[in-house]
């Protein structure tokens, strides 16, 4: 119970904040664009625009959504309430991803008139979409403005998305999937190129381990860092 009234007041807070009006004009604007590409090319395009960009949107959007409630003092208040710190971080990865697959949808539905694997898709985009929340609030838990978030996240973006180019066929070598990005990437390509049943099940697995470390680390963070203010 405490978990969903997380959930719900994540949806409006982030809501009445303007992040869904930002990204609907966004989503349509990936919509116009995408549409005007060349059939030959969309089977690369909107693999990477839904990767790129709803699949990272948590990155983004934690940060902003850290950084107002450290001003307007919700932290402080969650400090004094019966919600936990893994319950107060799933109510942010559920909502955050929640809105990247509607919009990862919407964006397919849209675009993409050939046959795909729906199942792989929304797999892919969950795990990598919250791979992202929770790495995005690594990058902005110890800020303080937005300006230093900003500056933070890019060192932290180049790291997790430069090793995503050997996907699409820059030296692309086994190796890079130890990076989460990249499986993730792989897993969503596979959704509409076809994949392996192996391949699924290895990346599946390893992204779910990936995310379940993750947000232990991030939950320490977040009672050390943010609750404690140290």
């Amino acid at each position: 119970m405490r978990l969903l009234n997380a959930f719900r007041a994540d949806i409006r807070f982030q809501f009445k904040q303007g992040f869904y009006l930002v990204y609907v004009l966004l989503t349509f604007i990936y919509m116009i664009v995408l549409a005007k590409f060349p059939h030959e090319w969309k089977e690369l395009a909107v693999p990477l625009v839904v990767f790129s960009d709803p699949s990272m949107v948590g990155f983004f959007f934690i940060g902003a959504i850290v950084m107002l409630e450290k001003v307007q003092g919700v932290l402080q208040y969650v400090m004094v309430t019966p919600l936990r710190s893994i319950e107060y971080l799933l109510a942010k990865v559920l909502s955050l991803t929640i809105l990247a697959i509607t919009a990862a949808t919407m964006i397919v539905l849209v675009t993409y008139h050939e046959p795909l694997d729906w199942f792989i898709l929304i797999v892919s985009i969950t795990l990598t979409s919250s791979f992202f929340v929770l790495y995005g609030f690594i990058a902005a838990a110890d800020c303080s403005t937005m300006n230093q978030y900003f500056i933070k996240m890019i060192p932290y973006m180049l790291l997790i998305v430069l090793p995503c180019f050997s996907v699409i066929g820059f030296s692309y070598s086994w190796i890079f999937n130890i990076f989460p990005s990249v499986a993730g990437l792989q897993l969503l390509f596979g959704a509409f190129n076809g994949i392996g049943s192996k391949g699924i099940l290895t990346l599946t697995i390893y992204l779910l381990i990936v995310n379940a470390v993750l947000l232990y680390h991030v939950k320490n963070i977040f009672e050390k860092i943010v609750t404690k203010g140290e």
